[in-house]
């Protein structure tokens, strides 16, 4: 990964929010630029090149724009050191926004017809992964701020269901399930 001078890097991509005369900015975003910000170990520019990518307008002018995949492996990239730094930034999400962000990025993916049901396999194992390479308080807001809110949807319940077969990630299955159907009953 490329180290840059934090400030540098950050007000490039922040730039990219910026108005100008009350209008969004409207030229493109240069993919060369962006493949360069995506690959600083700041963790404030990562979470700026997200808020940046997430950020229908601003994505829709990235040129040549990002596939698929450079895309998820983006976002996990990103979403990983956010659960594995808990930064306290403006930027970059705490371990438990990046948990709830996680929801509600697997939920648009799920829902999304076009969006290939392999990608959505890549993302349950990386979240797995995550899970059994973490330390307690990684396991703990996996199973709080992301599975009891995925499980909500019982049809992404069922998807997971796999799960409960490991060692490892059937009590995180059986806990977050349990969380998601007291909160079912009490809604």
């Amino acid at each position: 990964m490329l180290n840059y001078p934090n400030d540098s890097a950050l007000k490039d991509v922040v730039s990219q929010f910026s108005k100008e005369a009350g209008d969004i900015k409207r030229e493109p975003i240069s993919r060369n630029g962006l493949n360069i910000w995506m690959q600083s170990e700041d963790i404030e520019v990562l979470g700026a090149v997200y808020r940046l990518i997430m950020d229908k307008s601003c994505y829709k002018r990235i040129q040549p724009p990002l596939n698929v995949h450079e895309y998820v492996a983006f976002v996990k990239h990103y979403y990983g050191r956010c659960f594995r730094e808990n930064p306290e930034s403006e930027w970059a999400d705490s371990r438990y926004s990046a948990g709830w962000g996680l929801v509600a990025w697997f939920n648009h993916l799920w829902r999304d017809s076009n969006v290939s049901r392999k990608i959505l396999a890549e993302i349950k194992r990386w979240i797995a992964d995550l899970y059994k390479g973490g330390t307690e308080e990684i396991r703990k807001c996996i199973i709080t701020a992301t599975l009891e809110h995925l499980f909500e949807d019982k049809t992404i319940a069922k998807y997971f269901i796999d799960w409960r077969k490991d060692s490892e990630l059937g009590s995180a299955y059986e806990e977050a399930l349990g969380y998601s159907k007291h909160f079912q009953k009490h809604a």
